[in-house]
């Protein structure tokens, strides 16, 4: 007899959502009985992170993909989004994307970190800062590196890894559960995009964060495969690393690029703005010719 069982959306993404609390605590345990509950070493920090993105984030989706095999009879490799490898033109999309949006995302954080809450809200302001800060400390620990081997290292780590953990996990998992569910596209992007960006507490970084997780979702649904976004995620990660490094160790001046496209007080961001509209008919360009090769195929 034939099995037409089928999960739910909302049960995947609970049974996903509930791994990976589960899996997250674990994961805090143990590193705060090896390491101690305030030991901020950087050693428990790439360690920590590794087995974040293993088991926080990779293996629920690797469960759910199990249970779809088991349960719909779908391919583990169609459910996890990785049935098909990157083309060319995604990979070009993505880094010819990254460049043209580096001004505009630059003005983004800057203004996102200079947002002023109101008087009312001063208490609240204060705390989100000190969130804000330790989380800097925290990274500018981890990124910090005096060597090429040991930057190589962290771009594995805090790029390649990362990127493809992350993405496992809110793309090819939550965002590939709710388009199985058919929910309409564009409300399952953002969703999944606010969902990854209050997932790293940075109140002060939370609308680049939600933009780049909106482009993620997109670049997964627009090229069928959830290896274009990986490749978008741990390109933006890896050359945050590789400009830290860059720039502690005085091979180029940090500040310059990092205020690319953020104008002096007062005056017009026209270098972010071209910089937008720039990216916009990148991605304009590359949506017309894939219609284009639709309609020519049909």
């Amino acid at each position: 007899m034939t099995n037409n069982f089928k999960i739910s959306w909302p049960t995947k993404v609970l049974i996903l959502v509930g791994m990976m609390l589960v899996a997250l605590f674990v994961v805090a345990l143990s590193a705060a009985l090896v390491f101690g509950i305030n030991n901020t070493g950087k050693m428990a920090q790439v360690i920590t992170m590794v087995l974040q993105n293993i088991i926080v984030f990779i293996v629920p989706v690797v469960v759910l993909a199990s249970l779809c095999f088991k349960w719909e009879k779908s391919p583990v490799a169609s459910t996890m989004w990785m049935r098909h490898s990157p083309s060319m033109r995604s990979i070009a999309l993505v880094v010819l994307t990254y460049v043209a949006s580096l001004p505009f995302m630059n003005y983004l954080v800057d203004w996102n970190e200079h947002i002023k809450l109101p008087a009312s809200l001063h208490d609240i302001e204060q705390q989100l800062r000190a969130l804000e800060d330790s989380a800097q400390l925290v990274t500018q620990g981890l990124l910090n590196t005096t060597s090429w081997v040991e930057m190589l290292f962290m771009v594995l780590v805090v790029g390649v890894l990362t990127g493809l953990g992350e993405e496992i996990f809110f793309r090819a998992g939550l965002l590939g559960s709710m388009h199985s569910g058919r929910v309409n596209r564009h409300v399952a992007v953002w969703t999944v995009a606010l969902i990854f960006s209050a997932f790293h507490m940075q109140f002060y970084g939370f609308v680049p964060r939600l933009l780049l997780g909106a482009w993620f979702g997109y670049l997964m649904l627009w090229s069928g495969d959830v290896w274009t976004p990986v490749i978008a995620h741990a390109l933006n990660n890896s050359m945050v690393v590789i400009a830290t490094f860059l720039g502690n160790n005085h091979y180029i001046d940090e500040n310059v690029i990092n205020h690319l496209g953020v104008p002096q007080a007062g005056a017009t961001p026209w270098l972010a703005i071209a910089s937008a509209v720039a990216t916009a008919l990148i991605i304009a360009i590359f949506m017309l010719k894939k219609s284009t090769q639709k309609i020519n195929k049909s």
